[in-house]
């Protein structure tokens, strides 16, 4: 999921796209990859993960040039230190959600 939705990201200039986007090959081939019982709630996760990396990203293209709005281009090396797991391990669970520490995105 992350690989798209940073492959999306630098493809549509920070644009979630609907009509352009693979997300829903991405869940029906995980939903298919797990037993009937756990695809709710691991689809679910999936989707929370997928709007936490595409804020990260933001957010770094933000820090960088605080004028870009969504829809502009970037330079998508901005985004090289934005990681999967940079990402996943500023997340804590509260509740039934996840929410992110506070991290410092400066380039």
């Amino acid at each position: 999921m992350f690989d798209n939705v940073k492959r999306e990201f630098i493809q549509e200039n920070g644009i979630s796209n609907g009509d352009t986007t693979k997300r829903s090959k991405i869940f029906r081939e995980y939903q298919l990859s797990v037993k009937k019982e756990d695809r709710a709630k691991g689809t679910w996760t999936l989707q929370q993960y997928e709007g936490k990396y595409r804020s990260a990203m933001y957010a770094a293209v933000k820090a960088a040039n605080p004028d870009w709005e969504p829809g502009q281009p970037f330079d998508s090396s901005i985004l090289d230190s934005v990681t999967r797991e940079s990402v996943e391990s500023s997340l804590v669970q509260s509740g039934n959600q996840f929410v992110r520490k506070s991290i410092d995105y400066s380039v």
